[in-house]
């Protein structure tokens, strides 16, 4: 009973003691949690940084910085520097973006008492984490060892230039210096007056043929887009001439699209919804970082919408649709720190329609048609030491084709594949002296049937075929370079071998490349190049067993000013020496007054030339006003040996107009906008115009289409919210509603050689929006 009543006793004295504590506290205006509050108050930290480019190390205006947890934010200044003030000691999570940009999270630990200052690299890829800074990094740097003739896409660049309406890379690269086009509806274009059958398009590191979403069989009347979804591309290169010797086989230009590896740090994704389909890319790190995964998709419901905007208003000639679908996938794992291994994945499919009334579509015109493209591509990569990198790729591609007629008989029909492997490695040598060196084999297969009618519905030809054959390069260079006096040569060659042709040529290429100063580069090149028939132009329709490659001979020169760090003008002239040129003669003409319609088969018949200037004014930043201005001179002539015939090549276009430009005003506002001329391209053929009507006549390649002029403009705004971002945009294709045209074929001619059929409008002003989210 004592201890009891002693512990009672103690209790009330504490509560006596605490209650008259607090009532003084109360009194003087403190509280009995001051020094708890002065503890407290200690913990919070104030936190400095940077944010800079990642590419170039730029210091980056106009970020938004945001500290999770303590709902406090910051924008950078103009030398990219942030402040945060009162935010809580410990790890802290910060996301970084603006508009244009990716969303990066970085994970800092603030220390009690203590300005924490972080460096923090944003990535212009809007799906790519990265923690790397690469610092003073020249922004107009290529990707290739000394290249003479290289314009790059970075990713910003690309995905302004990847249409809202489409997302598509390979057109994207069609406002690039050089580039020429007239054609809405299609991504190929055509490179110094040569078409786009001899641009050769790598992806990573495997050349395809022609891989886009298209209507097989070259039908003018019909359109294109890529495979490739935009959000998966790291890079994009268009060589325009005198090309390295890693690549062959293509006698014009080269287009390098490498996809992106997933980001290592985090899972990460980005959905885009558009009028016109739905795409999404998700990607992230296996355990323990030695990997990462990649997974892409898009789907197109234009087509649906077309079909109930016709139905609703009973159109009867309408656009055709182009319904796509595609897929891709990609990983990479690490076995060791000098072995890597990786794999990756693209399908697509294209469902085409003319959507329009049988009754006014011709026999042999496709109605419906159908292609599925496939690439499957494993590589391993071996890095002994910093100064060797070995690479082995094994690869198969797969086109699977089908064009019906109004009758839903078969126009065409057919199988495409190419298997092979690849291995290259470079070796730094010496600091002055880089090797490098490869292969390339490869099978390649078509089995085809194509099929004719008369008006009547009557078959009134048909042929088929199924033909396989190989083809073999090796290639070696070495690249020269002394930093004392700023100059690097590139000697080499390759040597290629055709089994279908059974040809053995050899082709020697060489490059110079002079810094004169900081401000001045000069660059020089010549090779030679080899093209080898395709298998239908030996076996298919106008085919000739016969035939040999195409050969061409390039001569390029260029100069360089920098201006401070980021603008450069550039000037480059060239002179492609063509022989040897496929080319199968069958359109209508005149002979004399006479109407006359001859076939040739293709035959190893045309020679000649492309020669001209191209001028470029480009600003690259990150900041404020970037893009490029350019203008194109270009002058094509062939003969053809069989008939003596002279003309410009189908895709001559003498004056050419590139111009992009992008304006970050805000952390959330950005403005770009695209500007295409070109003056009119021939109308492949034997035409002439009188008024507003054609009528053919006796030289080839004489009228053109009118002028091409095309102006988009795209402004976006995101909303930055702690873990994600949602970006709307608004484009206006065509804003200036100009009146483009291109030929799709003419439907026939008369006895008085008049020609039934006109050109046909090309896209009109039309708006379209879309929403992306990243996480």
């Amino acid at each position: 009973m004592r201890k009891l009543f002693l512990a009672t006793f103690l209790v009330s004295s504490c509560l006596s003691q605490f209650a008259s504590l607090a009532r003084g506290c109360a009194h003087t205006g403190h509280f009995l949690f001051q020094s708890q509050g002065e503890q407290q108050q200690k913990r919070i930290a104030t936190l400095n940084g940077r944010v800079v480019d990642a590419r170039t190390g730029e210091p980056m205006a106009k970020v938004k910085v945001i500290a999770n947890g303590s709902d406090q934010s910051a924008t950078t200044d103009d030398k990219g520097t942030f402040t945060i003030e009162n935010v809580p000691v410990g790890p802290v999570d910060l996301y970084i973006t603006t508009v244009s940009y990716g969303l990066v999270k970085k994970t800092i630990v603030l220390k009690e008492g203590e300005n924490s200052e972080a460096l923090i690299a944003l990535n212009d890829d809007a799906a790519t984490l990265t923690e790397k800074v690469s610092v003073a990094i020249d922004p107009y740097e290529g990707t290739e060892t000394n290249a003479a003739s290289e314009q790059m896409l970075n990713k910003r660049e690309l995905q302004a230039l990847s249409s809202v309406l489409l997302g598509d890379p390979i057109r994207a690269a069609q406002a690039l210096p050089g580039a020429t086009t007239g054609d809405d509806f299609r991504s190929e274009f055509a490179v110094r007056g040569a078409g786009f059958d001899r641009v050769g398009l790598y992806i990573d590191g495997v050349l395809t043929d022609n891989f886009v979403h298209t209507v097989s069989g070259g039908y003018l009347d019909t359109g294109s887009l890529s495979v490739i979804n935009a959000d998966t591309v790291s890079t994009l290169s268009l060589f325009g001439g005198a090309f390295p010797s890693k690549y062959g086989d293509r006698t014009a230009s080269i287009l390098e699209v490498t996809t992106r590896d997933g980001n290592r740090l985090k899972p990460a994704g980005r959905v885009a919804a558009s009028l016109s389909g739905l795409s999404g890319v998700v990607d992230g790190p296996f355990a323990k970082g030695r990997g990462s995964y990649l997974f892409a998709a898009r789907k197109s419901y234009i087509g649906y919408l077309i079909r109930r905007i016709n139905d609703k208003n009973h159109f009867t000639n309408n656009p055709p649709i182009l319904n796509f679908a595609d897929f891709q996938g990609k990983s990479l794992y690490d076995l060791t720190k000098r072995n890597q291994i990786g794999f990756s994945i693209i399908y697509g499919e294209l469902q085409f329609d003319q959507n329009r009334d049988r009754d006014l579509l011709f026999i042999n015109t496709v109605a419906r048609a159908n292609t599925r493209s496939l690439l499957i591509n494993g590589h391993w990569s071996y890095t002994p030491n910093p100064e060797v990198f070995w690479q082995t790729r094994v690869f198969g591609v797969r086109t699977n084709f089908r064009n019906d007629n109004r009758d839903n008989a078969i126009l065409d029909r057919g199988r495409r594949t190419q298997y092979g492997v690849r291995s290259d490695v470079s070796f730094q040598a010496r600091p002055s002296h880089r090797l490098e060196a490869g292969m390339y084999v490869r099978s390649l297969g078509v089995d085809s049937l194509s099929q004719r009618f008369f008006s009547s519905g009557d078959l009134f030809n048909s042929l088929s075929f199924n033909h396989r054959g190989t083809e073999q390069a090796y290639y070696a260079q070495d690249t020269w370079s002394s930093e004392s006096v700023g100059m690097s040569l590139t000697g080499g060659a390759r040597l290629e071998h055709s089994g279908l042709t059974h040809q053995t040529l050899l082709s020697p290429r060489a490059a110079f490349g002079w810094s004169v100063n900081k401000q001045w580069k000069i660059r020089a090149a010549a090779g030679r190049y080899y093209q080898f028939p395709d298998i239908d132009q030996m076996f298919g329709r106008f085919g000739s067993p016969d035939l040999r490659a195409e050969r061409a001979t390039h001569y390029n020169a260029s100069v360089e000013r920098l201006f401070g760090d980021r603008m450069r003008v550039l000037a480059e002239v060239y002179d492609r020496e063509d022989a040897n040129l496929f080319f199968s003669l069958s359109e209508g003409r005149l002979f004399g007054n006479e109407v006359g319609f001859i076939q040739f088969p293709f035959h190893n018949g045309l020679r000649g030339h492309a020669r001209g200037v191209e001028l470029t004014l480009q600003r690259r930043s990150a900041n404020k006003l970037a893009g490029w201005v350019s203008y194109a001179y270009s002058r094509t002539q062939l003969t053809d040996k069989a008939t003596g015939l002279r003309f410009v090549s189908d895709t001559d276009q003498r004056h050419t107009v590139n111009t992009y430009a992008s304006y970050r005003f805000t952390d959330t506002w950005n403005l770009s906008g695209e500007w295409r001329y070109g003056s009119g391209q021939p109308i492949p053929g034997f035409y002439r115009q009188v008024g507003s009507g054609y009528f053919l006549a006796n030289e080839r390649n004489l009228t053109r289409v009118p002028d091409y002029s095309r102006v988009d403009v795209r402004l976006s705004k995101a909303f930055l919210f702690n873990r994600w971002k949602l970006t709307v945009t608004g484009e206006l294709i065509n804003a200036l509603n100009r009146n483009n045209v291109r030929f799709e074929g003419f439907d026939g001619f008369d006895g008085d050689g008049r020609v039934f059929g006109q050109l046909t409008r090309l896209l009109p002003i039309l708006p379209s929006a879309g929403v992306v989210i990243e996480f």
